[in-house]
């Protein structure tokens, strides 16, 4: 009662350097589109006490290590489902948990992880763009405040009123 309520939850996205790279690759055009706000609600369906849906971990896995063959460490791993998406996604994945009960029940889930295969398909589907801003800029097909000049009027200006009287 002391403090507002919280609603959200923080994610951190912890890599190792590879080679002389520290900074990391740039996220692409099709992930670059996400916000950083993320709505969604728990899973109904999991029994855990602070289930997330499938989705939350799939979108951080395919936004930050698109290729199959990375390692997802879960130092939570809970009801399994970051390691149901990293499965789904084919890496390879490490999940601690304190409760035996916590890993006995992400040990089932990831051995039935292909019935959840349709929810992971629903975030991957967002994880497209057709058209890059830069495939735009190099065809003259500009947005925004880039749009080239002449497309900017795009109806003949309307004639001044007529006096009716």
């Amino acid at each position: 009662g002391w403090r507002f309520w919280q609603v959200e939850e923080r994610i951190y996205w912890l890599m190792k350097p590879e080679g002389g790279n520290l900074i990391g690759k740039e996220l692409r055009s099709c992930d670059a589109k996400l916000t950083s706000i993320w709505r969604g609600v728990p899973d109904g369906k999991n029994p855990h006490p602070a289930p997330f849906p499938l989705w939350l971990p799939a979108r951080a896995i395919l936004s930050t290590a698109p290729e199959a063959g990375g390692m997802v460490l879960d130092p939570y791993v809970g009801s399994g489902t970051t390691a149901v998406a990293a499965h789904l996604l084919g890496h390879k994945f490490i999940g601690i948990d304190i409760s035996e009960d916590y890993l006995k029940c992400a040990r089932d889930r990831l051995r039935n992880a292909q019935s959840e295969m349709a929810d992971l398909n629903k975030e991957k589907a967002l994880h497209s763009v057709s058209d890059t801003f830069e495939s735009r800029k190099q065809n003259q097909r500009f947005v925004g405040k880039h749009r080239r000049q002449e497309l900017q009027l795009e109806t003949e200006p309307l004639p001044l009123p007529l006096d009716l009287r």
